[in-house]
């Protein structure tokens, strides 16, 4: 009987983990918990750096694990909070509302496909893939989409009584995810920050900030996030290769 090598399994454990709190997500928006739906989702999001990250570390990279990864993040950050957004703040009643949240599932769906298609051509010639994404990624435009059903959880609950604007929003960040706009890897090999103390007091005050302000902290994040849009493509125009 072959054995098992744990170092090529694990990364898709974590993968699978993710799809599980991504399955979880739907069950919480249908019993209308919200609050454990979106936690499911940014605890799949966790899951989907893990993984990477990890599989890299082992070089235990694999068709399989990359096939597994695009499943699993169709489902936790396109499909589940697509109805986790139509269960909340449309509350089943809004045309524009279920028009706009089938957009961003299609769209994420597409997004991971061009994804994939581009990944594969990297490969192919022997680019280098990690330095930037095209378009916002997946978890990214999840969680962006989810900002206005967190601000019901502050206590305003603008997104509630502006129904047609929460769908242009999510139709807009829709278009983001299979824009042709160069953004920031976090797989970059480059660290934004170089010196390791000020990474680690970065991450502990990052770690504390979501830990006892969560909703607050996700809305600074993702703010941030959109203003370094610009910065993104000025960093990729910077590249000879994507300049010619």
């Amino acid at each position: 009987m072959k054995k098992i090598d744990f170092k090529i399994l694990l990364p898709n454990v974590i993968t699978l983990s993710g799809l599980c709190f991504g399955l979880s997500s739907i069950r919480f928006a249908l019993e209308a918990d919200f609050n454990l739906a979106i936690l499911c989702i940014l605890i799949a999001g966790i899951c989907d750096v893990l993984d990477g990250m990890l599989a890299r570390h082992l070089q235990s990279e694999s068709d399989l694990g990359a096939q597994l990864d695009s499943l699993s993040d169709f489902l936790s950050f396109g499909i589940a909070p697509g109805i986790l957004v139509y269960m909340s703040i449309f509350n089943l009643n809004s045309g524009i509302g279920a028009f706009a949240c089938l957009v961003f599932i299609i769209f994420s769906c597409l997004r991971l496909a061009l994804y994939n298609v581009r990944l594969e051509t990297s490969k192919a010639s022997n680019e280098e893939p990690d330095s930037f994404f095209i378009g916002i990624p997946t978890p990214i435009g999840a969680i962006l989409i989810l900002l206005p059903l967190t601000h019901s959880f502050m206590g305003y609950e603008w997104a509630y009584n502006n129904l047609n604007f929460v769908a242009g929003y999510i139709i807009l960040i829709s278009g983001l995810l299979i824009s042709r706009i160069p953004t920031f890897s976090i797989k970059r090999k480059k660290m934004l920050v170089k010196s390791k103390f000020t990474f680690l007091i970065l991450f502990s005050l990052i770690a504390l900030s979501v830990i006892n302000f969560l909703w607050l902290s996700i809305n600074i994040l993702a703010f941030a996030y959109l203003l370094s849009i610009p910065f993104s493509v000025l960093a990729w125009k910077r590249v000879p290769s994507k300049s010619n």
